[in-house]
Order: C-alpha cells, then sequence, then structure tokens
C-alpha cells in the first residue's frame, strides 16, 4: 500500500497542473490506496485440507479525476488510472475524462463546502502496521481453538465431522483529494478488522456461527483467537435440532437478522437517491413515524468505540452523524453532494419526501463514498451514497432473558441467510433462510434446537418494525457479507411473522 505522503504529493502536483488548464472551470482528483488481508479458514476433519489458505493481499491504488469544462457548467468527464501516479498518467486521465464528457441536466457543481476545512487526522491506528504473518497466526489460533474444543467436547467422536470455515480479514484504507473549490489537500488513513467464523456438525445437522470486529490489534489478539472454540461449543449445544411446522409465528430475531434487513432493505431506502428515484420503502413519508417508537436509527462515521472510523467522505466533505429515525420517525437521509443537489431540484420533491417534511429542509452531503467490495476506499468505484457505522438504539429495551419470556412460544432466530427485498425495494416485503444458531422457545424459556434451513421467512418491514412485542436492550456489532457496513444492532420480538417450508419439505 502506497504511504499518504506520496497520495498527498500527487494530488497536490495533480491540482497546479489542472490549475492551469484555462479550458476547466472546475476540477477534482483523487487519489487513493487500499490493501486488503485475507486468511481464509478451511478445516475438514475427515478429509484432507489445509486449515488456513488463501492467505492473500487484495490491493488496490491510483487516481479519479473529474472535471467541468467553462463551456458549459453542466457538463461532467471523469476518468481514472490504476497504479501509476505520474505526470504522464494525469494526461492520460485528462483526455479521457474529455473523451467520456456528457451533458447532465442534474449536475449543479462539485462539491463546494468550506473553502478551508479543520479535521484532526490521528494516523493510523496499529493495524495498519501489522505484518500479515502476525494476521496468519491470529487464524491458526482461531482454527486451534476450533479443533481443541470439538475433541474436548465429542471425545471419539471425531467421525461425526467438523468442518469449519469463514475468514479473518483486515482493510487499510487512505486517500487524498483536490479540488478547485477547496484550499489544500484534504486527506485521511484508517485500517479495522472483521471475523466470521461458521462451524459445522454434519452428524449433528448443527451449524453456528461467532463473529468480531475492531480498529486495534489489542482488540483482534483478545476477540478473536476464541470465535472457532465458540462457534464449535454452539454447533455442538444446536444438535438434534426440532422443525417446526409452516405457519405465522412469534419470532424473536435476533442482531444477525435485524442487521440483513438494515442492510437490504432499510438503509438503501434511507438515502437521497432513493427518494429521487421513488423506490423508497418509506416513500412519501418523510417526518411521519415509520417504525416503532421505541427505536431510533443513525450512521456514525467517527462514533466511539466503534470499528470504521471515518471523518472525511470521498468528496472532502465532513463526515457527519445522520440521524436517520428517532423514536421511530424519519428526520433524515443519507446523501453525496449529486444526490442533495439532484433531489433539492426536483420538481416533484414535495410529493416525494410527503406532507410532513419541511418545506426548506435540507440533507447534508455527508455520506459520499468510493468503496471496493471489501468496504476500502477505492478510486475506481462509482461515488455513491453509503453508510459507516448503523447504530441502532433503543428505550425501553429487554435484557434478553426477559426478550425470550416476553415471546411466550415461538422462535428465536439468531442467523438468516439470502436475504433480499421482493416486490422492488418500495414494496417492503423480503424473504430469508433461517439457518443455524436458532432455537425454539416454549414457555418463555429456549426448549429447542431449530433444524438449520428448513424455514423460510415471508414478511414486509411493516410487520417487523412497526409494533414489535419487545424490543432489545444489548446492541451486538454484526458484519454483513459484501457489504461496506457494521451494523450495531439488539434483537426485535414480532408477532405474525409468515415462515413456509423450505426445499424438500416444502
Amino acid at each position: 500500500m502506497r504511504p499518504l505522503a506520496e497520495l498527498k504529493r500527487f494530488a497536490r502536483e495533480g491540482a497546479r497542473i489542472l490549475a492551469a488548464d484555462p479550458e476547466l472551470a472546475q476540477f477534482e482528483i483523487y487519489c487513493s490506496s487500499a490493501e486488503q488481508l485475507v486468511m481464509r479458514l478451511n478445516y475438514t476433519s475427515d478429509i484432507p485440507c489445509k486449515g488456513v489458505e488463501e492467505c492473500k493481499s487484495l490491493g488496490a491504488d491510483g487516481f479519479a479525476i473529474r472535471i467541468v469544462p467553462r463551456s458549459n457548467p453542466q457538463e461532467i468527464g471523469a476518468g481514472f488510472v490504476a497504479g501509476d501516479l505520474s505526470a504522464d498518467a494525469l494526461r492520460e486521465a485528462i483526455a479521457r475524462a474529455r473523451h467520456a464528457a456528457v451533458v447532465d441536466p442534474h449536475f449543479q457543481g462539485l462539491p463546494d463546502g468550506p473553502r478551508r476545512l479543520e479535521i484532526a487526522n490521528e494516523g493510523p491506528n496499529d493495524l495498519a502496521r501489522t505484518p500479515g504473518s502476525r494476521m496468519v497466526a491470529a487464524a491458526w489460533e482461531i482454527v486451534d481453538g476450533a479443533i481443541r474444543a470439538f475433541k474436548a467436547r465429542m471425545p471419539g467422536n471425531e467421525r461425526h465431522g467438523l468442518v469449519l470455515g469463514g475468514d479473518l480479514s483486515v482493510t487499510r484504507d487512505c486517500f487524498a483529494i483536490a479540488s478547485s473549490n477547496f484550499d489544500g489537500i484534504r486527506a485521511e488513513q484508517g485500517a479495522y478488522f472483521s471475523s466470521s467464523v461458521t462451524a459445522l456438525v454434519e452428524r449433528l445437522d448443527a451449524r453456528a456461527t461467532a463473529s468480531a470486529v475492531g480498529s486495534s490489534m489489542a482488540e483482534l489478539s483478545q476477540i478473536v483467537p476464541p470465535l472457532g472454540r465458540e462457534a464449535v461449543n454452539r454447533a455442538i449445544r444446536l444438535g438434534g435440532g426440532e422443525q417446526p411446522s409452516p405457519g405465522k409465528h412469534r419470532v424473536l430475531l435476533g442482531p444477525q437478522p435485524i442487521a440483513e434487513l438494515l442492510c437490504y432493505l432499510i438503509v438503501p431506502s434511507l438515502t437521497t437517491g432513493s427518494f429521487h428515484a421513488g423506490n423508497s420503502a418509506y416513500l412519501a413519508r418523510f417526518g411521519e413515524t415509520v417504525i416503532d417508537e421505541r427505536i431510533s436509527l443513525a450512521d456514525e462515521p467517527a462514533g466511539r468505540a466503534r470499528a470504521i472510523v471515518r471523518r472525511l467522505t470521498c468528496e472532502g466533505l465532513p463526515a457527519r452523524r445522520v440521524e436517520l429515525i428517532r423514536d421511530g420517525r424519519l428526520v433524515g437521509l443519507l446523501s453525496n453532494h449529486y444526490d442533495s443537489q439532484r433531489l433539492a431540484a426536483d420538481e416533484h420533491r414535495a410529493d416525494k419526501l410527503g406532507p410532513h417534511a419541511s418545506a426548506d429542509i435540507q440533507f447534508p452531503a455527508a455520506n459520499g463514498y468510493r468503496l471496493g467490495e471489501g468496504g476500502g476506499r477505492r478510486f475506481d468505484s462509482m461515488l455513491g451514497t453509503a453508510a459507516t457505522n448503523v447504530v441502532m438504539r433503543t428505550h425501553g429495551g429487554l435484557a434478553d432473558r426477559e426478550l425470550i419470556a416476553a415471546v411466550g412460544d415461538g422462535i428465536y432466530v439468531g442467523r438468516v441467510w439470502y436475504t433480499y427485498p421482493i416486490n422492488g425495494q418500495r414494496a417492503g416485503d423480503f424473504t430469508c433462510t433461517i439457518t443455524g444458531d436458532s432455537y425454539i422457545i416454549r414457555d418463555g424459556r429456549i426448549a429447542a434446537p431449530l433444524r438449520p434451513n428448513r424455514l423460510r421467512i415471508n414478511a414486509n418491514l411493516e410487520e417487523v418494525f412497526r409494533a414489535p412485542i419487545a424490543v432489545g436492550r444489548r446492541i451486538a456489532p454484526i458484519t454483513v457479507w459484501g457489504s461496506p457496513e457494521i451494523f450495531y444492532v439488539p434483537a426485535l420480538a414480532a408477532d405474525g411473522i409468515s415462515l413456509s417450508a423450505v426445499g424438500a419439505d416444502a
């Protein structure tokens, strides 16, 4: 990964060259370098395996430019070059941007926040300097803990078949940006880790997952090594599961299912882009109560004790906390600069926001990012809107035992997969399959494990969030596969949720 100082030097020199071009009214040059270290876990007790494999580094560095010619303020061109920070590469990018320029009637100029901006950059945390060998060692600690736990809990039963999968990943990135609308160079760097470990005991038809996120080596050393042991112990407890009949059930959704619903349905509906396009599940309901009044939701890019810390967006603007839902009422939207301007000028804005939205409400561009698949900043990614740390808070929340007691008779759903909206995002309908870490609840207590991958949830967001039986107090950090955000969420209990059989049982 390139040092931040090199990116800043190139951004400064590139800005000097672009500023000297008399044909340009505005310009922006964005440089980034990102690296993701991935340790893939692959242990199988019954067949030969490597245990830890794909110890690989996925890196990308380069720059992107955007230019606006003086001849037409609504014309914009963009180009990028990978792996080359040189004057020749800059000239190549300028030629590409000129060639690719288009007239966009919605474009109202590049971001023009305060010309001077004081953002304290605390420098890289220790994860940014951690060698790959230390990460490999941590991955082996996960595998070793899982094997030891399996042998201790099931002595002489190794043929029950233990399969361990998952990964330990560290994401590092840094970027620098210069613009004709800013003074000086704006830059930031950061690093965080995530790990998800799934244990499958084949003969028991049981599976369980343990996960962790953090932003320091101290956290990694403390909470990552036990993940294998935790997943195996939980999977063994889930053996011999029951399969309830399809139908409507009381359901206690754990933090992981709640995070999936936020990731795939709710957060994408809480953007200026989704309102402008008319495909938000909360279209025309801005300012209204859209979920239970005990629930609030916010994005906290630099919140305390959060794994990802961002003080600048990829547009060079302050990454601020955005309150999205306050006591059940929709009060804010995530946005980048382009979508903020586009929704503000939309002639149907009042209809799209709804009758309870103030006529002069503004949506600051606090969430404009260029993010790659692993979540790191990428020069070659399209600039879009993304959250960072999505935090759901509750008041009147219950402890875990109290939540289970409130359900009475039902199902605790600890983990789901294949979650996606159906009938379009605006409808709020979704489906997902209940996998491991789930239980039957009887008489307000955990009674038996639930067999994995036998039931599918088919419901609407309103059924889950509008009038839940109870909301949880404890907040857990959750990662969703392929998502750049981290979710800090509680559990939530709902009634009348439809469950259907999967596969041969359907």
